[in-house]
């Protein structure tokens, strides 16, 4: 199988996945008037902590002003607090309200009784070999020093 084959069934097998937990999800998003992505926003602040924008977007990998306008909507909902901090106003630590506390729990909660059961059959071999395959992709795909072509301006695709 050539490389492009293998990237793009890892693609549709990802796709699938986050569709199955989408579906899961949809309803209590609706219910609390978040988006999916929100949800996500929440739950890295549930597992990290109070972090400011820049780190949830590096997490998550968003652009930073994306990431600060789906924060502050957040905090209109009630579901996190913003504070920028005195020495440097640009920076803006992100925490979760007891609301978004609640929120992240009962979703939890929702997705544990529907995989649990089948979490616990699945044997420990079978989760740690999940668990070394994404670990090998992540050093295939995944690279924090700059390639030459995001170091240099994009191309125009239009040009001939």
């Amino acid at each position: 199988m050539n490389f492009i084959t293998y990237k793009n069934l890892i693609d549709k097998y990802n796709r699938e996945i986050d569709t199955a937990v989408q579906d899961e999800i949809r309803p209590f998003c609706y219910r609390h008037k978040i988006t999916y992505l929100q949800y996500q926003i929440l739950e890295v602040l549930y597992e990290e902590g109070e972090m400011t924008i820049g780190d949830i977007s590096e997490i998550m990998s968003m652009d930073t002003g994306n990431m600060s306008a789906q924060c502050k909507r957040l905090e209109q909902k009630g579901y996190t607090t913003r504070i920028r901090k005195k020495y440097d106003e640009r920076v803006v630590d992100v925490s979760l309200s007891r609301q978004g506390r609640l929120v992240v729990r009962e979703l939890n909660d929702i997705l544990n009784r529907k995989y649990k059961t089948k979490w616990e059959k699945l044997p420990e071999e079978d989760k740690q070999k999940m668990l070394d395959a994404y670990e090998i992709m992540k050093k295939l795909f995944v690279s924090k020093a700059p390639t030459k072509e995001k170091a240099t301006e994009t191309p125009n695709i239009y040009e001939e």
